[in-house]
C-alpha cells in the first residue's frame, strides 16, 4: 500500500502539515505486511502555485500511485480529485508524525477526513 503524508520538511519524524495542496513536502510510505517498507520525500509540485495548488498536489498523489492521502485538512477541490480517483483521504493532527499517523492509520485509529469550504475557513464534515 502506497500512503502519502502531507509534511513541511519531510520524512518518518517530520510532523503532518494541516494544508495539504499548500504542503511544501510530501513524505510517500510504501506500505508491506503492515511494516514500513520504504520512505521517500519529494516536493509538492502544487505548493508554489497561485491557483489550484490543491488538484496538482491531488494528480500528482495519483499520477504515483497513491492508495491513502493523510493530511491534516482538504480542500473541496483537492477532496473532490482524490476521491473521484478512489483514494482514502485521513486527517490527522499536526501533534503527530509521519510515522505516528501511518500507524495509527494502520491500525485504525485515523478513519476520517476534514474538509475546508473555498478558501480554507472552517471545517466541513469530518474531524478526527
Amino acid at each position: 500500500m502506497r500512503i502519502i503524508v502531507s509534511t513541511e520538511k519531510g520524512g518518518l519524524n517530520d510532523r503532518v502539515n494541516q494544508a495539504f495542496g499548500r504542503a511544501p513536502t510530501f513524505t510517500l510510505v510504501d506500505v508491506e505486511n503492515d511494516q514500513i517498507a520504504s520512505v521517500q520525500v519529494v516536493v509538492n509540485p502544487g505548493y508554489s502555485q497561485s491557483r489550484g495548488a490543491g488538484v496538482t498536489a491531488a494528480q500528482f498523489c495519483i499520477d504515483r500511485g497513491v492508495e491513502v492521502v493523510i493530511s491534516g485538512h482538504f480542500g473541496p477541490n483537492s477532496a473532490a480529485v482524490l476521491q473521484a480517483a478512489g483514494i482514502k483521504l485521513i486527517s490527522a493532527p499536526p501533534t503527530l508524525t509521519v510515522e505516528e499517523a501511518v500507524r495509527a492509520f494502520l491500525s485504525g485509529e485515523l478513519t476520517t477526513a476534514v474538509f475546508r469550504s473555498g478558501g480554507g475557513h472552517g471545517k466541513g464534515r469530518g474531524g478526527w
